[in-house]
């Protein structure tokens, strides 16, 4: 079985049967690649079958996360969504285009622009008050015309951006961080709570959850 993750940039693929994975540009994607069931933004052209990604990602946090209690957070290129489970139960979830906007690729933009390697860089106490990768760019970009290192200066807007998220995530003790951000260590040193990673992967576990949990009503 191929499930696929069509995110606004990047496509994760996993082949359950070889246990491959694969990550590749949504624009890469042959015309004709057809994934059984899948979740993401693009994933209506590419998937038979389709899971949604709030369920997608409660089901993962089932499947992967041993404690009862927790808040899974997944931060993508362009958005941000989270759930919360206390005691086995599902209690809330939200999923904002906004204070995530364009988050992931905004980062990943501005490293490639300035030459940064995130791994090279210490956190920041300060930070650039951001509720969008975006516009906190072009503080970054003030902030190196008024001398400040860049690295400093992206590590500011990122610190940003974590704040940012953690309040959008109800401000817990403890994060589990999904998407493409979990590559980013200087993303994960800079999240004000404890946080735990999982792969990029994340969300195709809960889709396959999903599809044994409803396998009668799935072509498989």
């Amino acid at each position: 079985m191929i499930l696929l993750d069509a995110g606004t940039t990047y496509a994760k693929i996993l082949n359950t049967e070889t246990n491959e994975k694969t990550v590749k540009k949504v624009a890469d994607l042959e015309k004709t690649f057809k994934a059984d069931i899948g979740t993401g933004h693009n994933i209506s052209r590419f998937a038979k079958q389709s899971v949604n990604e709030i369920i997608a990602l409660s089901y993962a946090g089932k499947r992967l996360i041993k404690e009862k209690s927790f808040t899974l957070l997944d931060v993508g290129s362009r958005d941000a969504k989270y759930v919360i489970f206390e005691n086995g139960n599902f209690i809330h979830s939200d999923w904002n285009t906004e204070c995530g906007a364009f988050t992931g690729q905004a980062i990943e933009i501005l490293g490639s622009y300035l030459n940064l390697n995130y791994n090279d860089i210490e956190p920041q106490k300060e930070f650039i008050t951001a509720t969008c990768g975006l516009l906190g760019m072009g503080h970054v970009f003030d902030m190196v015309a008024s001398s400040v290192e860049p690295g400093i200066a992206a590590a500011r807007l990122i610190k940003g951006v974590c704040m940012s998220m953690y309040r959008f995530a109800r401000k817990p003790d403890k994060i589990y961080l999904t998407g493409g951000l979990v590559n980013n260590a200087l993303f994960v040193r800079s999240m004000p709570a404890e946080t735990i990673c999982l792969d990029r992967f994340t969300l195709l576990e809960g889709v396959l959850e999903y599809a044994a949990s409803k396998k009668d009503g799935i072509n498989l």
